[in-house]
């Protein structure tokens, strides 16, 4: 499964990245029923939770960090994973599209969707491990 998952990821930036329709794909604007769409391509678990994760991470989208490093998720620079980050600025991760976080997102869940396999042990995980803010949970639950 996880050998599908990641070839499933490279086809998708190899898709965005070298084809024709990275026209297309590039011009896609940032917006939640683009995100929506691209979450549902690449098979993001929980997408009402990853969204209202977004939404809190980024201030409604409004953000330095989503502005100018591309980043849905407030997500470091991960050290010991495979990520679709770029670089780092403001002690976050950088991409090159909020397409690039969405799937990076994907391969963290993917290492951690291992440890976890209910939507209510997800919030458990992303409160413990996750999150700074000790009510990150309370306020994804009032979002979704």
């Amino acid at each position: 499964m996880k050998y599908i998952t990641l070839t499933l990821i490279a086809l998708f930036i190899s898709l965005e990245v070298g084809s024709a329709s990275f026209t297309r794909r590039a011009e896609m604007p940032f917006n939640t029923a683009n995100m929506l769409k691209i979450m549902d391509e690449i098979g993001i678990e929980y997408p009402d939770i990853v969204m209202a994760q977004a939404k809190i991470e980024t201030g409604h989208f409004t953000s330095k960090v989503f502005r100018e490093n591309h980043n849905l998720f407030g997500m470091k620079l991960p050290r010991q994973r495979s990520t679709t980050a770029t670089g780092e600025q403001y002690k976050h991760a950088t991409y090159t599209s909020w397409r690039q976080s969405v799937v990076d997102y994907k391969l963290w869940q993917d290492k951690v969707l291992k440890k976890v396999k209910s939507r209510r042990a997800y919030l458990k995980y992303l409160n413990e491990n996750y999150a700074e803010n000790k009510q990150y949970v309370n306020l994804i639950k009032k979002m979704i």
